[in-house]
């Protein structure tokens, strides 16, 4: 079996996604590569969960149209999902199905174990389908649950046990050297990629899909000396951003479609004042609340003219989990240098589902965040006209200079003026910053075209739906154009 992959299904609170992330950790420890996709209603709470998890020989893209092994914890899950399944090659475990006469429900209660361990009896089926020592189960659960992996290991060596008895049919895997690429979501990889960049500060209020970036980087604030704060709302949130920005501290703020809408103006405020300001937006489907756990690219347009009035901005569509973290560093360098607001389009599909990174995880080699700082003694002008429309920096504190920061229109050093020169002047120093971009951009990776260049048929797309692109052309004659930047 060189590219196969698992279904795992139940209701809300069975753990799913924590037993793919499991299942998926093995196979990675056994040397392959996985890919994992986490699927859940748009419900506060109940519904059903499923997760895929696919698992390669060489490197996986995306996840497949097809189930190969199916675990469902319920009957009513497996027929909602059956139609999925491969007819040709499968094995399929559903709860109270007489193929195998068992219950996962049964195992449970013999335990006396709560219902989200049901997918360590998952492992151990897989562990005896496929041949793997029950030691590394073993290791593997102790690694991911702690304290509870004693009842977590009886229930996967009960499932091992099972298959046993019913004599299930093994397909042993091929044995592989260990890859040093560990699994990673997407959400987490923009997180370290702000961390290695520098941020201090992340400020957010949890909207679906951006909210698991809250809670890692909550649950790793002391690891990565960072604060995390969620106030009242997505408009407190980016005045804080952009208030940590004004004081020289590095921050970001994450978001969804709803909320970037409530952020237009504080966006246009940063534009406006030449704040560096960092968003993240991971898009859903829209309008209004729309489908909140599910993926659509319906904010690019959004992010390319969110805010009243003309000002730079630079939005950044990362298409894997590599580039979700190389391009979030990237974020903080350009929102610095040009003293912007700098948009990172993400999407459900990219920031919740794992694979393994390739990025550097180092964090002993911070990239170190530069701008044009001040250094002319006493006057100093905040909005002084320079050649590429980049004014120096300087933050509240200095020593003997007065910081005019100032949200409407504005002279050289920061005064307030609607003089129709001043504004001409103020205007075009922002479009001069424009066209800095623009020029430097030259020299930064805007696109990647992958396949043949020779073949006529060309396919344009930006973001998640990279991977899944990248797989179908290798079967067509097609070339594909990976748009990364636009200004």
């Amino acid at each position: 079996m060189n590219d196969f992959s698992v279904f795992l299904g139940g209701q809300a609170g069975e753990g799913i996604k924590r037993g793919a992330l499991t299942i998926g950790k093995l196979f990675n420890r056994l040397g392959y590569y996985v890919f994992i996709l986490d699927d859940y209603m748009s419900l506060i709470r109940g519904g059903q969960d499923y997760s895929e998890i696919r698992i390669s020989t060489s490197r996986v893209l995306s996840h497949k149209d097809t189930f190969d092994i199916v675990f469902a914890f319920h009957n009513d899950v497996y027929q909602a999902n059956k139609e999925k399944i491969n007819q040709e090659n499968n094995m399929i475990f559903v709860d109270g199905d007489k193929t195998y006469d068992f219950s996962f429900e049964s195992l449970i209660k013999e335990a006396k174990a709560p219902s989200f361990m049901k997918p360590s009896i998952s492992l151990g089926i897989l562990a005896y389908i496929h041949d793997i020592s029950f030691e590394i189960i073993e290791e593997v659960l102790i690694s991911e649950f702690h304290n509870n992996s004693p009842q977590n290991i009886l229930l996967a060596r009960k499932g091992y046990n099972l298959a046993y008895e019913k004599k299930i049919q093994k397909k042993p895997l091929q044995l592989r050297e260990k890859i040093n690429l560990p699994l990673m979501y997407g959400n987490d990889a923009i997180a370290i990629g702000a961390v290695k960049a520098g941020m201090k500060f992340y400020f957010a209020y949890p909207i679906t899909p951006s909210s698991t970036l809250l809670s890692f980087l909550a649950r790793n604030k002391h690891k990565f000396n960072i604060s995390v704060i969620q106030p009242e709302d997505e408009i407190a949130a980016i005045m804080m951003a952009i208030g940590s920005s004004y004081a020289g501290i590095p921050s970001m703020v994450g978001t969804s479609g709803a909320g970037i809408d409530l952020m237009g103006e504080a966006i246009s405020l940063a534009g406006g004042t030449e704040i560096p300001l960092v968003v993240v937006d991971v898009q859903r489907p829209g309008p209004t609340t729309g489908v909140p756990t599910y993926t659509e690219q319906s904010d690019l347009n959004l992010a390319l003219y969110v805010g009243h009035g003309e000002f730079p901005r630079i939005v950044v569509v990362p298409g894997d989990i590599d580039e979700a973290l190389e391009i979030t560093i990237k974020a903080f360098k350009y929102a610095w240098w040009y003293q912007t607001p700098v948009i990172i389009l993400s999407d459900k599909h990219l920031s919740e589902s794992a694979t393994n990174i390739r990025a550097s995880l180092d964090f002993g080699s911070k990239e170190i965040i530069s701008f044009k700082a001040f250094d002319k003694g006493f006057n100093y002008k905040r909005y002084e006209i320079t050649d590429d429309g980049v004014s120096p920096l300087a933050f509240p504190g200095f020593k003997n200079i007065t910081n005019h920061t100032n949200s409407t229109e504005h002279t050289e050093d920061g005064y307030s003026s609607s003089q129709p020169n001043d504004v001409k002047i103020m205007k075009e120093k922002r479009l001069k910053k424009l066209f800095t971009i623009e020029k430097d951009f030259t020299s930064e990776q805007m696109f990647k075209l992958y396949g043949n260049p020779q073949e006529k048929n060309l396919i344009i797309s930006v973001g998640s739906t990279k991977g899944a692109i990248i797989e179908a052309i290798k079967d067509l004659p097609a070339k594909f154009l990976q748009v990364i930047s636009i200004s």
